[in-house]
């Protein structure tokens, strides 16, 4: 049995940042990263790189303060960060700071159990097969991308194509996205976007399914916003903006009797919604929703003040809305009633014949982790209900 004073599990940004951070304060702990990949990354590791994948942030943007991403990375000023490049800067700050010791790959956890010690008792599982850790500190860095929420269809099992959720592109890129193929993106998530994408500038027809009882297509919005051409990556990080949005920690910027002013009284909610308002028109003409038919469907279902975090960029080399007006790609508001062999059914549209269904779906609320006692989650504060949700 392996015993050691601290166990992070995830090797993404927060994983690799508390792994630096632990090791720097207290250089004599023996501590131990696990990740279940093969490479560090997380959300941007190599087995999740499919070919184009860009994040939404540009240059100087996205990088740790003490590893700033230089000219070496090969990414210019205003340009977005290739998924690449971000899985090759995020192994340098591993090399960097002389982290790869502590880091074990391929090794899952598959139980943290919490003792009246106060300690951790780990069951991993790696190369050479199930082993215990017992740890006094444990540090979940799994993030919420982590665990896909793949649904399931009537008649799936006969379906014969692949159907599978947009994390797992890129093994099947080499076989799907090429021309006269024929895929059946499901969702309207940003990942949906990409890989909409993907499949059609590779010259594959999509066919591109977003519920008639779900949020609708998720808010896109250029780099630059407003007639000014602000940079919106910056905007959002403005203090002035964040008065606009409620939040129950909004007090500690001191700014509270505004926050209550817009958010606890008439004229201020009629000040939040004009500016909500605004900013929502500004996307939708800039991106030019009602110029067709297909690119209408596209339009946000809900006012930009509910967006919370599913705000996304428009990051791509091309135009996306061509590929809609061009008729490479079609978009069906409606949902899949069930599966035959490579044919999706909806509830009120014809079949679509297709050769690979992608579900851009989301991820689950929780770790992919068995706590132990069972209440444990409740306590973490991790989401949990008392009842099933219908």
């Amino acid at each position: 049995m392996e015993t050691t004073d601290v166990t992070i599990i995830g090797a993404g940004w927060s994983g690799l940042a508390a792994l630096k951070t632990y090791h720097q304060v207290d250089p004599s702990a023996s501590i131990v990263l696990f990740e279940s990949a093969a490479s560090v990354g997380g959300v941007w590791a190599k087995h999740r790189l499919y070919a184009g994948l860009k994040s939404n942030n540009m240059l100087g943007t996205y990088e740790f303060s003490d590893f700033p991403m230089d000219e070496s990375f090969g990414v210019k000023p205003g340009e977005h960060i290739p998924g690449t490049v971000i899985q090759h800067y995020m192994e340098r700050f591993v090399g960097h700071f002389q982290l790869t010791p502590f880091i074990r790959l391929n090794t899952r956890v598959r139980i943290a159990e919490h003792n009246p010690d106060g300690t951790w008792t780990l069951t991993v599982n790696d190369h050479d097969g199930e082993k215990t850790v017992v740890s006094k500190k444990l540090i979940v860095c799994t993030g919420i991308t982590s665990q896909p929420f793949l649904p399931t269809f009537p008649g799936q099992d006969t379906f014969g194509a692949p159907l599978f959720h947009c994390r797992d592109l890129l093994q099947y890129q080499d076989d799907l996205l090429q021309a006269n193929k024929r895929i059946t993106v499901l969702g309207g998530t940003k990942s949906a976007w990409d890989a909409v994408y993907a499949a059609a500038t590779a010259g594959a027809h999509v066919d591109w399914v977003i519920r008639d009882n779900g949020h609708g297509p998720v808010w896109m919005a250029p780099p630059y916003v407003t007639p000014l051409k602000k940079w919106l990556e910056k905007l959002v990080t403005t203090r002035l903006l964040t008065w606009f949005s409620p939040c129950i920690w909004g007090s500690a910027d001191g700014c509270h009797r505004i926050r209550s002013f817009l958010h606890g009284t008439w004229i201020g909610r009629k000040i939040v919604d004009a500016f909500w308002s605004i900013l929502g028109n500004d996307v939708i003409q800039l991106n030019q929703y009602d110029a067709h038919p297909e690119t209408r469907k596209l339009k946000p279902w809900f006012s930009p003040f509910w967006i919370a975090s599913s705000l996304s960029i428009l990051n791509y080399p091309t135009n996306f809305f061509d590929l809609v007006t061009t008729n490479k790609v079609t978009i069906h508001i409606d949902h899949i009633s069930h599966l035959t062999p490579n044919t999706i059914h909806l509830a009120s549209s014809k079949p679509l014949p297709t050769d690979a269904l992608i579900c851009s779906t989301g991820w689950q609320a929780t770790p992919n982790l068995d706590f132990r006692p069972s209440s444990l989650p409740e306590t973490l504060g991790f989401p949990w209900s008392n009842d099933p949700i219908p």
